[in-house]
């Protein structure tokens, strides 16, 4: 029986060739043999659509300063032509619209556009994208992707026709959680309701060790996708999430994909099948290391959303080989 590769998103484009959600990163990417991009698109102070994914712009330029306070014209003057030690010939942010034609000009590459919620809600916002994705000619291999659900509600309403795709965080805790594979490969019992031995499990006193640094990360994390909630507003969020599978039957519209942060599946190995037997196609963000894709592989995802699109195609076929 031939198995089937999930598809193979990259995040944000190829980030360690060119500066992140670039045109330059979208190209280099496809040229490595993913499947399609994934790109984040937020508005600017004159309600222009910009391809970015923090709230604050600083990453390889001379410039500190929120997107939303930034004109389109401002936004598009920065240089990011030095970067990383390497220079490009001509690299400046994208609008919407750019990074759509460029994508439309790569045969074959899908789109992953993430949704990220204005700072100062504006109820143009979302019909301002959809009329976008509409011009781009290229909404047949676009998924809309967001954390934040009503949106994607407001953007499906607009145009039905469009795919959806939720994408959702997962609990603090099981985000803490080592690859299975690691487990195995240690001898360890590959089980999270068995006591373990910490003077015998290295891999546990590293991630005891991670604890702390992780929840920081995460709260940093969960405050931005999340602008505008309290914590209580966002404590009940992800407590609705915590089981996707249920969860995406609860939203009053349909959706094609449910993208889950990669833990949820090591605290839950049957989220997969649960997706698919609610009708939706089930995907995994961030998958960057071989060890994460030999425990998630096995599950049979749809689709790995990855910072590296030069590699993950080997260690996909290698973890199948071996199965």
């Amino acid at each position: 029986m031939v198995k089937t590769l999930p598809e193979i998103i990259a995040h944000r484009g190829s980030t360690y060739l060119a500066p992140e959600n670039t045109l330059s990163a979208f190209r280099n990417a496809i040229d490595l043999g993913a499947d399609g991009v994934e790109m984040d698109v937020q508005q600017t102070r004159d309600h222009g659509l910009i391809i970015h994914h923090d709230y604050l712009i600083d990453i390889g330029t001379e410039l500190s300063a929120k997107i939303y306070d930034l004109t389109v014209g401002e936004l598009r003057s920065i240089d990011l032509t030095k970067w990383n030690g390497v220079s490009l010939t001509t690299e400046r942010l994208a609008t919407l619209d750019e990074a759509l034609a460029c994508c439309k000009e790569m045969e074959g590459c899908t789109v992953q556009l993430e949704l990220k919620a204005p700072i100062l809600p504006d109820p143009d916002f979302v019909p301002h994208v959809v009329d976008c994705i509409r011009a781009s000619g290229i909404a047949d291999r676009l998924l809309l992707v967001s954390f934040r659900h009503d949106l994607l509600q407001q953007a499906k309403a607009l145009m039905p026709e469009l795919r959806i795709g939720v994408l959702t965080l997962g609990d603090l805790l099981s985000m803490m959680l080592p690859p299975p594979v690691i487990w195995q490969d240690l001898g360890l019992v590959n089980s999270m309701d068995e006591p373990l031995d910490e003077e015998n499990c290295p891999a546990l006193k590293k991630q005891v060790g991670m604890v702390s640094s992780v929840i920081s990360d995460k709260l940093t994390l969960i405050a931005a996708l999340y602008p505008q909630m309290s914590v209580r507003q966002i404590l009940a969020t992800l407590s609705a999430q915590a089981d996707p599978a249920a969860y995406v039957r609860t939203l009053g519209f349909p959706v094609e994909l449910v993208s889950c942060e990669y833990h949820t599946a090591f605290a839950n190995p049957e989220v997969v099948n649960q997706l698919h037997d609610a009708g939706c196609k089930a995907a995994f963000w961030t998958v960057n290391t071989e060890d994460v894709v030999r425990s998630l592989v096995l599950l049979g995802p749809d689709c790995f959303v990855t910072d590296r699109p030069d590699v993950i195609r080997e260690w996909i076929e290698k973890a199948q080989a071996e199965t």
